[in-house]
């Protein structure tokens, strides 16, 4: 069993897209965006969630440099990103460097709050929906009538709306969203996901009937050392090791 530790605020940083990023890495987001940009999608919004098996595994790093790059590249579209972790959130550090957590998606699935609490952020088209209070009834939130009128919001008032949620694996939050978005990205880590695991998310998902969109591989070690990807530990949710080889019929693209 590896040891699983937080990886630090200083390598979460290097892990986001700004004008030292390699090429091949900007390159990457883009063509996932335009993946996405292709995906026939009939809602006005397009609602995707970011998920993955474990933690530590880059779906908080996809979440935030997805809607960077569709930020970037359609300046004309707005783009909301959402926290959806409220057990263990980190996308509002991340982004705005806030040192306490500001009112959000908890306090306005609970009721206490009447309109969300949305923040600006240095693209002038992308807004932030941070977590909120930690909260560990997030099931019972995200499954309420709330939910569906924040949902409502989001096809009303944005273009993109990308969720960062918690692993699938590790608990059930994010297969709530599956009525209230349009598909799931499913994030993953060479040399580190591994395949019984991706295969147990995918299942998870299909049993709700829920669309997935693609997986992501990061983490792609190069011998070109500016060409490099992104790298980590396995962090607080954790994760057993199990060596499978992926099902037939359950890889998606």
């Amino acid at each position: 069993m590896k040891k699983h530790t937080h990886r630090s605020t200083e390598h979460e940083a290097a892990m986001m897209l700004d004008a030292n990023t390699p090429f091949a890495v900007v390159e990457a987001y883009r063509s996932l965006y335009s993946n996405i940009l292709f995906t026939p999608i009939e809602s006005r919004a397009k609602k995707l969630v970011v998920t993955s098996a474990y933690s530590c595994e880059g779906k908080t790093t996809v979440s935030i440099n997805l809607a960077y790059t569709i930020a970037s590249m359609q300046p004309e579209a707005r783009i909301l990103l959402v926290d959806c972790d409220m057990r263990n959130p980190s996308i509002e550090k991340r982004i705005l460097g806030a040192n306490s957590r500001s009112r959000g998606l908890s306090e306005f699935l609970a009721g206490i709050d009447e309109e969300p609490s949305i923040q600006p952020t240095k693209f002038s088209n992308l807004h932030l929906l941070s977590s909120g209070t930690t909260n560990e009834n997030a099931p019972a939130l995200l499954s309420s009538s709330r939910m569906a009128k924040l949902a409502e919001i989001f096809e009303n008032s944005y273009d993109y709306v990308i969720v960062d949620t918690p692993p699938v694996n590790v608990v059930s939050d994010a297969i709530f969203l599956s009525d209230h978005c349009d598909g799931y990205i499913i994030s993953t880590r060479a040399d580190y996901s591994e395949v019984g695991a991706v295969n147990e998310l995918i299942k998870k998902l299909q049993s709700v009937d829920a669309k997935i969109i693609g997986i992501v591989l990061n983490g792609v070690e190069s011998k070109d050392p500016k060409r490099h990807g992104y790298y980590g530990r396995r962090g607080s949710y954790g994760a057993p090791r199990e060596e499978e080889k992926i099902e037939p019929g359950t890889e998606k693209r």
